[in-house]
Order: C-alpha cells, then sequence, then structure tokens
C-alpha cells in the first residue's frame, strides 16, 4: 500500500508477484510503483453507497483519519499518506448504490494510479475476485475488511493479508460461551450464503454445536426482497422452538432478522457476529423505538465501548481532528466499532511503513509485517508470519449494553486457531498503550 521513493539512483528489488515469493532474484528498479520521495499512494475500493454502506462506509475513512493525523505531524519516515478510495457498492447494483459495482475494474483503475498495495478493501466476495489481478500484477493486498479464511493462503497469494479475527476463530469462542452459558437450549442459526456464514458454522460446529435450524440468505434476495425475505426464516426459527439464534449477518441484515422477530413476538437470546453486531449502526433501524439488540451478546477484537481504554480516547482525538471525512464528530458522538475497526488497521498500516524505514521496497515491506509485532487497538497483540497472513487471533465476549455501548460480559481474552483441533487459550498479552511517536 505504500510507495516509497527510489532515494538515491541504486539498485532496489522489483517488486513483481514473483519477488514476493522470494524465489526471483532482485532486478534493477528506479522505484517502487506509489512511492516518491515525499508520498506513498494506497487505495481501496470499499462501499460507500448501496445496501452495505450504513456504517461500513465510515470504515475506510476512519483509516484514512489516521493517516491524515500522521500526516499533519509529518508523515511516516518523511512520507506523506495518499489513500484513494473507491465505491463499489460492495459489488452489488441497487439498494442505494451510486458508485460503480464492478470490483474488478476499480481495482484495476487503482493498479494504473499505481498504487503502492491496496489497504484496507472491503468483502469477502468482492476481493476474492481480485486476489489474483492484484497477484498478477505484484500489488500486496493488505487488511481485507473480512474474516474470511481466504486470506489466509501465503502459499498461493503471499502478498495477501487479513486483519480481523476470523470468522471462524470468533464462531468458537462465542460457541464455547453459549456451551458454557446456555447447555440444552436449541439454537438456530441464520448466516450469509458465502464464506462468512459457512465459516461461522464451521466454528460452531468445532465446538459441538449443531444447531437445530440452519438457513443461509444471500445478499442480492435481501436487496430485492427486503426485510420480509428474511420472514420465513425467523417463523421457522420460532416454530421450532429455539431459545438462542445467531446470526452472521452484516447490519442491514441483522436489522431484518430482528425487526421479523419483533414483528412476530419472538424474543430468543441474539448472539451476533461482531460483523453486523454493532449497536449504534443497528439501533439506526429502530430509531425512536425500543431496541430489539439490547441485550444480545457479541464477540470483539477491540476493547468494548464503555471499557476504559487509552486507545479509545486517542481515537476520538483523531476523529475530531478529521473534519473532511468526520465534519460532525464531536465529544458527544458515539465511537462506533466501524470507526474503531478502521482506525485498527489504519494503525498496523502505518505502524509497519515506520518499521521498515525510509528505503523500503514492496517486498521489504511484507518481511517488515512478517517480522513486526504490532501494537494496534486490538486487544492481542498483531503478529504475522510467513504461514498466517490472517490476522487477529482471539478477543473477548462483550454484551450490547445500550442503542450505542457494548460492555465486557467475560472479561477473559482467548485466542485460537481456525482448525477444529485448535484449543482456547488465555491471551498472555493485551495491547493498551498507544505508541508515542501516534499521540504526539
Amino acid at each position: 500500500m505504500r510507495r516509497m521513493a527510489a532515494g538515491v539512483a541504486a539498485l532496489t528489488a522489483v517488486a513483481s508477484a514473483a519477488t514476493l515469493t522470494g524465489t526471483v532474484a532482485a532486478q534493477a528498479a528506479p522505484a517502487t510503483p506509489g512511492v516518491t520521495p515525499s508520498q506513498v499512494t494506497i487505495g481501496a475500493t470499499v462501499p460507500l453507497t448501496g445496501i452495505a454502506a450504513t456504517g461500513y462506509s465510515e470504515v475506510a475513512k476512519a483509516a484514512n483519519a489516521v493517516f491524515s493525523w500522521v500526516n499533519h505531524h509529518g508523515g511516516v519516515n518523511g512520507r506523506r499518506i495518499n489513500y484513494i478510495i473507491k465505491d463499489d457498492c460492495y459489488g452489488t447494483p441497487g439498494f442505494g448504490c451510486t458508485g460503480n459495482p464492478n470490483t474488478v475494474q476499480l481495482t484495476k483503475d487503482l493498479i494504473q494510479t499505481p498504487v503502492f498495495a491496496t489497504v484496507g478493501s472491503l468483502g469477502t466476495p468482492t476481493q476474492d475476485s481480485v486476489r489474483a489481478l492484484l497477484k498478477s500484477a505484484g500489488v500486496p493486498q493488505l487488511f481485507v475488511n473480512s474474516g474470511s479464511k481466504d486470506w489466509n493462503n501465503a502459499k498461493q497469494y503471499p502478498g495477501l493479508f487479513g486483519w480481523q479475527t476470523s470468522y471462524t476463530v470468533e464462531s468458537k469462542i462465542i460457541g464455547t460461551y453459549l456451551k458454557a452459558h446456555y447447555a440444552g437450549q436449541k439454537i438456530c442459526f441464520l448466516g450469509q450464503n458465502d464464506d462468512f456464514g459457512a465459516n461461522g458454522l464451521l466454528g460452531l460446529r468445532d465446538v459441538g454445536i449443531n444447531p437445530t435450524d440452519v438457513a443461509m440468505y444471500d445478499v442480492a434476495g435481501l436487496v430485492t426482497g427486503g426485510a420480509g425475505y428474511f420472514t420465513p426464516f425467523i417463523q421457522k426459527f420460532q416454530s421450532d422452538g429455539c431459545t438462542v439464534v445467531y446470526l452472521d449477518t452484516i447490519p442491514q441484515a441483522t436489522d431484518a432478522a430482528l425487526g421479523n422477530a419483533e414483528a412476530l413476538s419472538y424474543k430468543p437470546l441474539w448472539a451476533i457476529s461482531s460483523v453486523g453486531a454493532d449497536p449504534t449502526t443497528v439501533g439506526l433501524a429502530f430509531a425512536g423505538k425500543p431496541d430489539p439488540e439490547v441485550g444480545a451478546i457479541s464477540f470483539s477484537y477491540l476493547p468494548a465501548s464503555t471499557a476504559a481504554n487509552q486507545w479509545r480516547s486517542w481515537m476520538r482525538k483523531i476523529l475530531s481532528a478529521d473534519k473532511t471525512d468526520f465534519p460532525n464528530f464531536t465529544a458527544t458522538t458515539p465511537l462506533d466499532g466501524n470507526m474503531a475497526y478502521g482506525i485498527g488497521w489504519g494503525v498496523a498500516f502505518v505502524e509497519t511503513l515506520k518499521a521498515a524505514g525510509r528505503n523500503f521496497t514492496r517486498a521489504s515491506f511484507l518481511h517488515t509485517l512478517m517480522t513486526t509485532t504490532l501494537q494496534t487497538p486490538a486487544l492481542v497483540p498483531l503478529k504475522y508470519s510467513p504461514t498466517n497472513h490472517q490476522g487477529l487471533t482471539g478477543g473477548y465476549i462483550v454484551k450490547v449494553s445500550g442503542p450505542t455501548a457494548t460492555s465486557v460480559l467475560d472479561p477473559t481474552v482467548f485466542t485460537t486457531g481456525p482448525t477444529k483441533a485448535s484449543k482456547l487459550v488465555r491471551a498472555k498479552v493485551l495491547s493498551t498503550r498507544v505508541p508515542a511517536w501516534l499521540i504526539n
């Protein structure tokens, strides 16, 4: 994602797809694409409009608030960060889409710009569609906004990295909590019919939860059918007596599920993936009415909104300072999960860029990323390796305690692996300190 300037006329490693694997000898290159002596240009495709824009449109903007803060304080190793955000509507035409839902074309535009890397592009299906394209162009695909296991494929896609805890790990941790506190109760599952739902269901089954009912929804079906598209799913859960409903849903689908249940006077315990649980985002659909999400349990790899934490104070400061992306953010504006998420991987990028030094290449940047423990707002340290490109590996259980608030339900931070054999382990280190260079 960052372009670095060539510096003096010296021989540097050319960053092709092959050089990302370290198998091709370095060739003479005058510069790294996207990097000049004064600037690093990166880009992303995200839903600024369309069905996923509510809440999710804040994510890349919050990362840009990090970049703007750093730029205002002298940049990183003398370079400013130029972040280009393209609206791909989550790759789904209709339902408010005014951008270009052709993620492939928008990614080609970024490659031609050129960008040093894509950083923080959002969506499993959209980013799956451009993996091969970015690899062939030698462009790193960093911190994809999705918990799909697709990002942990270092052998085939050495320049591809996730950031958030995977859907499978998340559901294993939630599932373990459900087994301990809701043993013997019927659990139903509603998930998105892609890696989101499939990976989440896999995690539940890995810890011994076999849902009474499993329903998978289609985003296009939600776009065309509206909330009524979910009615048969919720009716079936109610008739089968499920007292716990697990949702692997985007916020708009969470709203549809909760709204249908309200209409049916159906009040199960909701266990909601972090992807679709942010109370500020979900609560928009219930403004002026009791929020049915209050009381739901979820998972978080970032501090709960009511938790005292140095990072959260810093987040508010940088969002308040960014009058371009967040012109109306004030001391009383809720700091929602989408904002915190974008800030999290924005910090990961600038921390890696700083550690990579002034004279870096795409290959050396990726080497730095895989050999440096990063101090981000997350509850566990961020540490990649040549065999682990997934990102964060754990978090804790939270409760939606108000229309805009989450609180810690179980303070134990667990980490685990993506396989059935991976056991839950208590995290030994929590990241709570903001690096001094980001504060000043």
